[in-house]
This record gives C-alpha cells, structure tokens and sequence, in this order.
C-alpha cells in the first residue's frame, strides 16, 4: 500500500511537466508564426512602366588615322644645303621644307639660255637670207638651189632651238625640284636627313602626316556585322581631346574579317575638330535602330529567375502583393531596360527590392518612382 501513493505523485509530476514544455512549445510556434509573416513583408520602391525612345546603339574603340602621310624623297642628286623645318612642326600646302644644292643647275641653266641667244640671232640671220633669196627667186635671178639650201638651214636652226628649249626647261624642272615644298597641310612627322648629306634619286628626306583629313577605323565583332551598314550615322569622340564631339557616316566596311580579330573594320572618313591628332584612340558608337515608342522600366526591375527574366507587378489591397511576371527585354539605356513583351505602359513594377521577391510576396511600398 505504501508504494501506490508515491507511483501517483510521480505520474503527476510527469504530467505537469509535459503539459508545462507542451504550452511553451506552443508559445515559440507562434512568435515564429508572427516573425514570419512580418519578414514577408518586404520594403520596396515601385515605378511605372513607361513609354520613351530607346536608341539601339553600338560601340567601338578604334584609331584615327590621316589620309595623307607622304614620304617626300629626292628627285635630283645634291647635296643637302639647307632644312627649313624639324619634326612636329606645323606646316601649309607649299611651304619651303628643305633646298638642295643648286650650282651645277645654275650653270647648266646659264649654259641653255647663252645657246638660245645665240639661236636666236642665227635663225633671225637666216630668216633675212631666206626673205631676200625668194625676192630674188621670184625675179629669177637666184638659182633653186641656193634657196632650198637656205630654208633647209633655217629648219635646223629652228629645231635646235626647239631642242635647246627643252634642255633650259629640263634644268628649270631640275631647279624646282632642289626646293622641297609641302603638298599638304600638316606636320612634320619625321625627319631623314641633314645639312651635308648627299641625297640620291628617290632617299627619303622627310615624311609629313595629313592632321586635317582623318579617318577612323573601327573594329566590330563578327557578330554584328548584319547590323552595321555604309551610311549608318557614328558618334565619335577621343581621349586625346575630351569634350570634342563628331559626327560622322560609315563610307565604307573592309570586306575581309580580320584573321586575329575576327572583326569588321569600318571606316569613317571626318575633318580634324582642332586638336585631334593620327594614331590617337577613338571612341564610337553607332547608330543601329531607334524605336520612339518603346515600353522601359528601370534597370533594376529585372531580375533572374528560373523562369528567365521578370519583373514582380504590383497588386494592390490591404496587405500588397506581387505578382512574378515573365518579360522579353531589348536596350538598355540610361538606366532603364526596353521590355519587348509582358508589360504594358503605367504598368507598377517593383524597381528596388526586387532581388529578394518571390511571386506573391508581401510588400511594403516606400517610395513611388516617377
């Protein structure tokens, strides 16, 4: 009898404490309950989708490259008297560049003119003679003979002068050619030779580069190259000279793909803005499509999920909601993304908070996006 009543304290006991962890089990069921409703509830910022012009752009770094880098070399052989300018030097269309020796051709010019005085005289000589022999031929009193002789010898001495013409020009072409003169506008890229060098037929003297007429030459992946076209409108600016702006059209596309590369190199022919300068990197970007009525969101409305991208569309009521939204997207531009298809204008999608939604997530909204 002794051990029943101490068998059903000890059943009580046990009762109580189990009835005790039960309550408190229940307890932390329900704190989480509520800790986890309030976690869905996540704050976010909501814009509209809207309708704006989206330009279908694409870029390239290139180099801008002058079309005009003659190589000036000697046409005569001399000695090199006298160089007029140095490299880097900026220099104009005819400008005196460098003077050859020209004592030799001052002689032989010299030479030419004494022998075309003298024809001049003899075919003035002989021109009388033959006047005089046909006034008496006409009278008969001079033998054909003696005519014919002195027409025959007026012939000759008008053909030496014709021969001794062309010699006096030879040595004038000569004499122009010991004077170096720019044929274009630019400057002096490099040097060759100096003062007391013998320059031969064709050595080179001095190399200038076109800074006026350039040309950019811009690369292109493969992979765009159905989008590029010849005419295509180009913006082009170069680190060389921030804040200059051009505008330019592709003249034309090489045919080959470069064989490194694999890309397409379009060139763009433009006039120097002022302090562009050859070899010098050039940024551009090329106008592919422009669609004035495209539907955007901001950028960070998108985000992937196993279905691909969406966007999470607002639903309004007493405890906001999203809705999971799957989108095709196109341009990006200014922070903002053109959706092709899924979402219409005025359309509230949630811009900021996006990342840590799920479809039918709660939200709270913070802000409104204009």
């Amino acid at each position: 009898m002794s051990r029943h009543p101490r068998q059903f304290v000890r059943t009580l006991l046990l009762g109580m404490l189990a009835a005790a962890a039960l309550s408190a089990c229940a307890r932390e069921d329900s704190s989480e309950v509520g800790g986890q409703e309030m976690r869905e509830a996540v704050a976010v910022t909501v814009a509209q989708a809207r309708q704006q012009e989206v330009r279908v752009e694409l870029y390239s770094v290139g180099r801008l490259v002058s079309l005009n880098t003659p190589l000036l070399a000697a046409e005569i052989d001399a000695r090199v008297v006298d160089v007029l300018v140095d490299e880097g030097e900026p220099v104009v269309q005819g400008q005196e560049l460098l003077r050859l020796d020209t004592t030799a051709l001052e002689l032989s010019r010299y030479e030419a003119q004494a022998g075309i005085q003298q024809l001049t005289a003899s075919i003035a000589n002989e021109r009388r003679r033959v006047e005089r022999y046909r006034d008496l031929k006409t009278r008969d009193v001079m033998p054909q003979e003696r005519l014919d002789y002195a027409e025959a010898q007026l012939a000759v001495y008008q053909a030496s002068m014709a021969g001794a013409q062309a010699r006096l020009a030879i040595v004038e072409d000569r004499l122009r050619k010991a004077r170096l003169l720019s044929p274009v506008n630019g400057m002096v890229e490099r040097r060759h030779v100096s003062v007391g060098d013998f320059a031969k037929v064709g050595q080179p003297m001095l190399t200038l580069t076109d800074t006026e007429a350039l040309r950019a030459e811009l690369p292109f992946p493969e992979t765009v190259g159905a989008q590029i076209r010849v005419g295509q409108e180009l913006t082009l600016e170069s680190p060389v000279a921030p804040g200059h702006v051009v505008k330019a059209k592709v003249d034309h596309i090489r045919p080959q793909v470069g064989a490194t590369s694999r890309a397409l190199v379009v060139i763009a022919a433009i006039s120097n803005p002022g302090p562009w300068r050859p070899q010098a990197t050039v940024e551009a970007t090329a106008l592919v499509e422009q669609r004035p009525q495209a539907v955007v969101v901001p950028l960070l409305a998108v985000v992937q999920r196993p279905a691909g991208d969406v966007v999470y569309v607002l639903q309004d009521g007493e405890a906001p909601t999203v809705q999971q939204q799957p989108v095709d997207v196109g341009a990006r531009q200014d922070g903002w993304i053109e959706i092709m298809s899924g979402v219409e204008p005025g359309t509230r999608v949630v811009a900021e908070g996006a990342h840590y939604l799920s479809d039918g997530a709660r939200v709270v909204v913070t802000k409104e996006q204009p």
